[in-house]
């Protein structure tokens, strides 16, 4: 049986343009309530008004690098599906 609640990864989304954000610290919240743990990449909300702090003040994991995040997640949560490169 799994001892860890599941964690749900928001990378930044990578499409050129593209300022919208998977997780915002609100969603991260209710996420929570629910019994997941969440993280972030790093810099992840900046273009869509969030910052890493804000994501820090909620109790997400700012995570540093896309790879760390996708190694780390169990579920990702993207705007944007992901290309090969991810």
């Amino acid at each position: 049986m799994r001892q860890d609640p599941m964690a749900i990864g928001a990378p930044k989304e990578i499409t050129l343009g593209e300022a919208r954000v998977a997780m915002t610290p609100d969603s991260a919240r209710q996420l929570q309530k629910l019994g997941y743990s969440c993280l972030i990449e790093s810099g992840a909300g900046r273009a869509a008004g969030f910052s890493d702090e804000m994501f820090d003040a909620v109790g997400v994991t700012v995570v540093s690098t896309a790879d760390d995040l996708w190694a780390a997640a169990d579920i990702i949560a993207k705007v944007r599906q992901p290309n090969a490169a991810e």
